[in-house]
């Protein structure tokens, strides 16, 4: 298996552009998520599906833009196959180990003020700081779209209209290229 942080796979990405042969997409490495009752579920457990991969936080303005949009894509799409997963990183990544039932007694009341707030019924997640720190999240928010191996089609550090625009493209190309594959 091959993984690379994701500021590394931006950098292949830009590579992609540049030449005609399109390397194999890189693998993430084993993730962790807990839901907001403190349940745990591999990455993994999502293979099978397209997923967008979203790390987000209550307090981050183009966080409380993007995450409607992440609902209607998910809206949309989500009777195709695709999986939106947001990953609250409310607390800065430290590679010290936090107690999970403590960080959820502190987050799970400011976000799901915020789900209510909003009206997105994302499901949320939250992961231990080594994660993140591993993956190299340097900046939020910051979406990764999955194939249904799980493994890196595309990253989008930051948000924008433009960068929507891009993700729900490349989710529409990866959903019907599955399909013509007879994937699920």
């Amino acid at each position: 298996m091959v993984w690379l942080p994701f500021g590394t796979v931006l950098l292949a990405g830009a590579a992609v552009a540049a030449t005609p042969t399109v390397p194999p997409r890189p693998e993430l490495p084993p993730i962790t998520l807990s839901d907001l009752s403190g349940q745990a579920f591999q990455l993994k457990d999502f293979l099978g599906t397209v997923t967008v991969l979203n790390f987000w936080a209550t307090w981050c303005g183009p966080c409380r833009v993007e995450m409607p949009e992440l609902q209607k894509l998910y809206n949309d799409l989500g009777g195709k196959g695709l999986v939106v997963l947001a990953v609250n990183v409310d607390v800065a990544a430290n590679p010290e180990e936090i107690d999970m039932g403590q960080l959820l007694a502190v987050l799970r009341p400011r976000i799901q003020g915020f789900l209510a707030h909003t009206g997105v019924t994302l499901p949320v997640y939250l992961m231990d700081g080594r994660t993140q720190v591993a993956l190299g999240v340097d900046r939020i928010p910051f979406s990764v779209l999955l194939d249904r191996q799980g493994r890196v089609v595309r990253v989008y550090p930051g948000y924008s209209p433009g960068s929507m625009t891009d993700l729900r493209q490349h989710a529409l190309v990866v959903l019907a290229e599955q399909s013509k594959r007879g994937g699920k």
